[in-house]
């Protein structure tokens, strides 16, 4: 069996998203296939089984469109979710210029930095971009595949904060 193309989700491009709209990771599905050792949980490779496909597969991310509040559109991926609203799992990325962008930041929250590289990325002022909503494709999975984003997430002891 030949290797497939093996991707560290820091690489993943607009373009691996053209050609393959469904990514796994390879690192919880993989564990039989004599490449295994070469990949880490930050390891995805093209989904090879039947589409749509869902969060029981493993971690997916999945190519979506993201449109800000102005009506632009964007490509970006999301991980289905089995659970709407839970923009933990979903963390929805967009493409901007050559980069990526988060908006979920865990713990640490998104930098103001980070967050300030968006806005210069798309041309646009937080009040352009946000809310902004995702979507996916209905024959790529299944489960909760969209979503609204608010701004830039930030998980505290009081909860979820939300920043711009």
């Amino acid at each position: 069996m030949t290797t497939p193309d093996l991707k560290q989700f820091g690489d993943l491009t607009p373009e691996d998203f053209e050609r393959h709209p469904v990514w796994i990771g390879c690192h919880t599905v993989d564990y039989d296939e004599p490449w295994y050792e070469n990949t880490d949980e930050q390891t995805f490779r093209p989904w090879s089984g039947k589409l749509p496909a869902g969060p029981s597969e493993g971690m997916l991310l999945v190519k979506a469109t993201l449109e800000l509040r102005d009506g632009t559109r964007h490509s970006g991926f999301v991980t289905p979710s089995s659970k709407a609203g839970d923009l933990a799992t979903q963390q929805p990325q967009i493409f901007g210029g050559a980069r990526r962008f988060a908006f979920w930041g865990g713990i640490f929250g998104v930098q103001q930095e980070e967050r300030q590289a968006l806005y210069a990325a798309l041309g646009k002022s937080p009040d352009q971009v946000f809310p902004l909503r995702f979507s996916v494709g209905p024959n790529l999975a299944t489960d909760v595949t969209t979503g609204q984003v608010e701004g830039f997430y930030r998980f505290t002891a009081k909860g979820t904060q939300v920043e711009q």
